[in-house]
């Protein structure tokens, strides 16, 4: 896989996607959202959502079997 480099970082522009979305998104509708604007593997979206979610700026829930629930945290309403 080569690598590209981007103007503006996957997890940012997740941040302001999750913005826009009111802060709470499901995991297939935020990375939907990703793939409009940003040519990215659902593995890559994955991995970002687990450092976001380690950092402690989104937190990661179930909303039902096969689906994640995000929500922003940390002041980045």
């Amino acid at each position: 896989m080569r690598k590209i480099w981007r103007p503006i970082p996957l997890h940012l522009t997740m941040l302001e996607l999750l913005k826009l979305k009111g802060g709470t998104a499901t995991d297939k509708d935020l990375y939907e959202s990703v793939k409009t604007v940003y040519d990215a593997s659902y593995q890559e979206f994955i991995k970002t959502l687990m450092k976001l979610e380690i950092n402690g700026y989104v937190r990661v829930g179930t909303a039902k079997e096969g689906s994640l629930i995000i929500e922003l945290v940390r002041g980045e309403e």
